[in-house]
């Protein structure tokens, strides 16, 4: 049975100036799809993954959500439509709990007005952000108690994956969420990032790490000078065939004829 698709860039391009970043990119994401999004520096990812989260405009092309266009910028678009970026720098507050970073934008409070003339209900956030963990299996001690930045790297990213994952219920976008962590921690947030796809949820992870491609997706989506070289079913490739799409050994795969609505 064919998936259900989420959602579909149709001919995206995007420039700065005379520089193209991304040019005529086309791209199918089905609900469920663990995608793994891979290319050298300066392929294309980044710029990809920030049109997705709405933090660029396309300069060209359509993004069509569920059967419908949508303008997914600005980010808070795209979060009101179900999508969640995790950037390498996790965008955590250190000296706040890992239950307030939970809510952080979207605090729970009583009363009207400005947020600081409201009432805070910590009590409630960190209930729900304990339940939100529980439910991925994940085991941080100090969760309602403890500055992030007094947790490992790992806890760190797991904190930040699992607030996506909270509020991101259609597609979450994850920026090298192993990069700056050792062999059990990038275990530990792998774990996680499978525990999530097998729970339907729709992932695009950028990666530099080709290993963790065949640990946690499905697909595999190749950058190349800001197009799409590949887009591979896990199952159907391996490294070495990954790696010449990546350096230009082999030519850019035929792209499928594209469509006007998703699914279509």
């Amino acid at each position: 049975m064919a998936q259900a698709m989420l959602l579909s860039l149709r001919r995206i391009s995007r420039s700065f100036g005379g520089i193209q970043a991304l040019d005529n990119v086309s791209l199918d994401i089905a609900k469920g799809d663990v995608i793994g999004l891979v290319g050298d520096n300066g392929a294309g990812k980044s710029t990809l993954i920030k049109v997705l989260a709405g933090a660029h405009d396309p300069t060209s092309g359509d993004v069509i959500l569920e059967g419908r266009p949508q303008k997914l910028s600005p980010p808070a678009e795209a979060q009101r439509l179900g999508i969640e970026t995790v950037y390498q720098d996790l965008s955590l507050i250190g000296t706040f709990t890992a239950a307030e970073n939970f809510f952080l934008g979207r605090e729970i409070a009583i009363g009207r007005g400005p947020a600081l003339l409201r009432w805070i209900r910590r009590k409630s956030m960190g209930d729900t952000a304990m339940r939100g963990l529980e439910e991925l299996n994940i085991d941080i001690p100090g969760i309602r108690s403890k500055p992030v930045d007094r947790m490992s790297g790992g806890q760190r990213q797991l904190v930040a994956i699992a607030r996506g994952a909270f509020w991101g219920h259609k597609l979450l976008l994850l920026d090298e969420p192993t990069a700056a962590l050792g062999v059990r921690e990038s275990r530990e947030v792998l774990d996680l990032i499978k525990r999530l796809g097998a729970q339907g949820l729709t992932i695009v992870m950028v990666t530099h790490n080709l290993d963790h491609l065949w640990q946690v997706c499905n697909r595999v989506v190749v950058m190349r000078r800001g197009r799409k070289a590949a887009d591979l079913a896990s199952s159907a490739t391996n490294m070495e065939d990954v790696v010449a799409y990546i350096t230009g050994a082999k030519e850019p795969m035929t792209p499928r004829p594209a469509t006007t609505e998703a699914g279509a």
